[in-house]
C-alpha cells in the first residue's frame, strides 16, 4: 500500500454532523475480490472501475460509469456487480473530496 495522504471533510445534513480525516492509500496489485475480508460495520462491499472513467464522471464529462466488484447482502453472502451508476451512488462527499483522490493518484502513478 502507497500512502497518498490525509483529505480532511465534513459534511452537515439533517443536524448530523460529521468530521474525518481521510488516510488515502493506493493499492496496486493483482487481487481478486475473493482474497478481501471486509468490516460489514464499515464496508459493504468493494468495486473497481476505470480511472479515466472515475475522472470524468466527477469532471462530469460523462453521467454514468461501469463498475464491478461485489456487495454483501444480508445474509452475508458476496453478490457480484456488474453496472453502471452515477455520483449519487457512490459515498456523499464534496466533489474537493473526490477531485483530491483522483489528483493523489495521478501524482502517485506518475512516479
Amino acid at each position: 500500500m502507497v500512502p497518498l495522504g490525509i483529505i480532511e471533510y465534513h459534511q452537515t445534513k439533517e443536524g448530523f454532523i460529521d468530521k474525518e480525516l481521510a488516510n488515502v492509500f493506493l493499492y496496486e496489485r493483482a487481487h481478486g475480490f475473493d482474497d478481501f475480508t471486509l468490516q460489514p460495520e464499515e464496508v459493504s462491499g468493494m468495486v473497481k472501475v476505470v480511472l479515466t472513467d472515475f475522472e470524468e464522471l466527477w469532471t462530469e464529462a460523462k453521467d454514468k460509469v461501469n463498475i464491478k466488484g461485489f456487495e454483501m447482502n444480508h445474509e452475508g453472502r458476496r453478490m457480484m456487480i456488474d453496472r453502471f451508476v452515477g455520483r449519487n451512488e457512490f459515498v456523499p462527499h464534496d466533489r474537493s473530496y473526490y477531485d483530491n483522490i483522483i489528483r493523489l493518484i495521478r501524482e502517485n502513478l506518475a512516479n
